[in-house]
């Protein structure tokens, strides 16, 4: 994630299951953070983000470095 306008946090989850009470990733004003997060995805191979952030803007970007069968 980039550039986030407030402090927050973000929690990646299988889409469709319910979400995680812990933090992928916490962040404050300003950064820049990266995170080697190994995520499950969904039966249809999806992931839900979700932010935790009360106002304001935060960019995510995500990188698929490979995959486990």
């Amino acid at each position: 994630m980039a550039d986030p306008t407030a402090p927050g946090h973000l929690r990646l989850f299988p889409a469709g299951e319910a979400r995680p009470n812990a933090s992928t990733i916490n962040y404050s004003v300003g950064q820049t953070r990266a995170n080697n997060a190994l995520l499950t995805l969904s039966v249809a191979g999806e992931v839900a983000a979700f932010v935790g952030q009360t106002s304001g803007t935060v960019h995510l970007i995500i990188d698929v470095n490979g995959y486990y069968e």
